[in-house]
This record gives C-alpha cells, sequence and structure tokens, in this order.
C-alpha cells in the first residue's frame, strides 16, 4: 500500500471572535492510498499556518513540507514515517505549530492502519482495559455567577458527572473566580467533579492564593494558571498548592512533557493528541507519566475527530480518570460524524469500528468549508 495524495479542508464558522474557543475553526487532514483506503485526521490549531506547513514544497532536507514528504511511502510505517516528519522539519520545526501539523498526519495514519487491518486503533495499541469513558462537561464561562450555576446545573441534569469552566471572564480576579466556583460547588451534588481552567495566566502569588482557595470547595484540579514556559513558576506552584495543578495542552513531544514532569513538578498533564504529536507521541508521553506517576488527562477541545483518537488512546492506558468533551452547542463539534459521539450517564462510550471508528457528515463539510 502507497499514500497517493494529501488533502486538507479548512471548516470555519461564519463569525470567528478572538475568545477562548479553538473550535472556530478545524483543518481536517485525508490521506488518500493506492488501496483506496483514506485516513482522516485533524490539527488543531490556526488551520491557514497548518495547510501551509503540510502543503509546502521541498526547500532544503531538513525544510520540506509533510504532504509531499510521504507520498508514495507505505502509510503503515508508523514509527518511520513519524521519525521522517519531524527529522525532516527540524529546520523550522521541533516544536509547535509543526509537531501540530505531524499530529493530525500522525492520526490520519493510525486511521488507515486500523482500516487495513478492519480494527479499531485501541486494539493495534494492545487492547482496551475499558470500554467506556467518565466524561466531563468542558464549557466557556459565561459573565456572572448566577449564569455559571445554571450552566452547570444544566451540565449536571444532562448526565455529566464532572464540569470544567474555563476563559471568560476567569483571571479577571482570582477572588472573583473562587466565589463563582463556590457557588457552583454548592449548587451541585458533592460527587460532581468541578474544575477551573484559568486561559491566560497570573501571576504566581495570585495563582498560589486562588490554589488555596478553590481546596476549600473542592476543586479537583486548577488548569493552566501560568505562562506555559514558567516551568520555574509551576515548580513553586506545585510544591506548594493545595489543589492539584494542570497543564500541557499547549506542549508538544515527549521532551516538552518531560519537562513539565521533572522541572515544573506537575502532577496532571493535559496533552492535546492534535497537537502533542499525534497517537504515536502520545503514547511515549503517557508511558513517561505513568513512570512517573503523573495522572493524564488529554486536552479535547476540537472535533468529534479528537475526541474518537484521544478515547483511543485513554481507553489503554491503566489509569484514565476523565475524558474532555466540548460541552458547546457547536456545530463542528455537534455536527461533524454522520453518527454523533455522545455522553450518555456521564460516560463515552469508545469507538470500536475500524480506525478511529468515524464517519464524517459531508453536509456539514459542505456547509462549513472554507477557502480565503
Amino acid at each position: 500500500m502507497k499514500i497517493t495524495r494529501v488533502e486538507t479542508d479548512i471548516l470555519r464558522l461564519p463569525k470567528v471572535e478572538a475568545n477562548g474557543d479553538g473550535l472556530q475553526d478545524v483543518l481536517l487532514i485525508y490521506v488518500h492510498t493506492d488501496a483506496g483506503i483514506v485516513g482522516i485526521g485533524e490539527a488543531h490549531t490556526v488551520p491557514t499556518v497548518l495547510k501551509a506547513i503540510i502543503d509546502a514544497p521541498i526547500s532544503q532536507s531538513t525544510g520540506q513540507g509533510l504532504g509531499q514528504l510521504l507520498i508514495g511511502r507505505d502509510p503503515r510505517d508508523i514509527n518511520a514515517l513519524w521519525s521522517l516528519m519531524y527529522e525532516s522539519t527540524t529546520t523550522y520545526g521541533r516544536r509547535g505549530v509543526v509537531l501540530q501539523a505531524i499530529s493530525g498526519m500522525d492520526i490520519a495514519l493510525w486511521d488507515i492502519l486500523g482500516k487495513s487491518c478492519g480494527l479499531p486503533i485501541h486494539r493495534l495499541l494492545g487492547g482496551a482495559r475499558r470500554t467506556d469513558l467518565r466524561a466531563y462537561a468542558s464549557d466557556l464561562s459565561p459573565e456572572s455567577p448566577h449564569d455559571i450555576v445554571a450552566l452547570a446545573q444544566r451540565h449536571v441534569a444532562s448526565g455529566f458527572t464532572a464540569v470544567k469552566f474555563g476563559w471568560g471572564k476567569l483571571g479577571t480576579s482570582v477572588r472573583d473566580d473562587a466565589v463563582f466556583m463556590a457557588r457552583v460547588r454548592a449548587a451541585i451534588p458533592e460527587d460532581v467533579d468541578i474544575m477551573l481552567d484559568m486561559g491566560t495566566p497570573v501571576p504566581l502569588r495570585d495563582a498560589l492564593w486562588l490554589a488555596d482557595a478553590l481546596s476549600e470547595h473542592n476543586v479537583s484540579f486548577l488548569e493552566e494558571p501560568l505562562s506555559p514556559d514558567d516551568l520555574d513558576g509551576f515548580a513553586a506552584l506545585t510544591a506548594k498548592a493545595l489543589t492539584p495543578i494542570a497543564t500541557g495542552e499547549k506542549e508538544t513531544t515527549r521532551f516538552g512533557f518531560r519537562d513539565l514532569i521533572i522541572r515544573g513538578g506537575l502532577g496532571i498533564i493535559q496533552p492535546d493528541i492534535a497537537r502533542c504529536g499525534g497517537i504515536t507521541e502520545m503514547m511515549r508521553i503517557t508511558a513517561f507519566a505513568e513512570l512517573h506517576g503523573v495522572t493524564v488527562i488529554p486536552h479535547c477541545w476540537a472535533t468529534d475527530i479528537l475526541v474518537s483518537a484521544t478515547a483511543q488512546v485513554l481507553s489503554t492506558l491503566s489509569d484514565a480518570p476523565f475524558l474532555e468533551f466540548n460541552a458547546t452547542d457547536n456545530p463542528l463539534k455537534r455536527n461533524l460524524l454522520a453518527k454523533p459521539i455522545t455522553v450518555e450517564n456521564g460516560f463515552v462510550r469508545v469507538p470500536d469500528a475500524p480506525g478511529l471508528g468515524i464517519e464524517l457528515n459531508e453536509d456539514t463539510i459542505a456547509k462549513y468549508r472554507w477557502a480565503p
């Protein structure tokens, strides 16, 4: 089997705003083969930048576009192709957006491998330890405490046993943030987990104050309170904070997560499978985390392509406390698949059809396809 071409699609909502919603536009990746199998992938960052990295022609040996690089190669040689993409982009890559593009390509390659074998990806990774994953409702923060409480209650009523709010007004005042979470805690059952995602970094002293304040309300974790590059700050914060600290959605490769764990002292990491290096690199990251007793709760704020890819990996881990589930009313999340992934009684069933186990909704793709 050989790769014949790589195709990309940008989907974009009619109105895109400068807020914390990273699902206003997406890049879909299709890797075509001479066997008629098409692998589906998604990379999660600015789509036009990603498209340029995939479509770029060769510039030099260590500066090549990912699409032309894989033409004529066997898509089932995933380890070799991951190394080829990484080593052929070192002049302008190694981290950041290039790894995000590699992530999407890698997911598509695993989809091809699963389809060619007639097996779901989790089988190829050694088999699932669980068929269902506990999902938490992940939502953007409304402006007022009253609205946050109402939204939390709505998610609990729909079956979620855990909720997280982020961005919006959060981070403007850590004291207001503590009040918001206190009201949420008081308004929903004690056995429902709550989490807080800052979205934007605050000074270390504020993060320390907030982590201590949130511990009084049994908040499961405080997410991304500092800059992703502030390893010294994270080390100081994790050493003293009374609430568990989580971060990692903007990090890439096992090397970046090694630093978060070893230098930053993180006990919870949040790799995004469509940013960190794909399924191949995610398995390396999770193995390193498990070796150091670190919990993996992936970032998963994107389409159901990413939900499926994340679920395939999470199902194989020895510990998988949560699957993040974008609970906003977004058509790119809600309608991208012919059979959308849903939450039932607080859990998501791991897709079990070959590859990613998904089928795209072509009507949604046609409706939101974007071209400059």
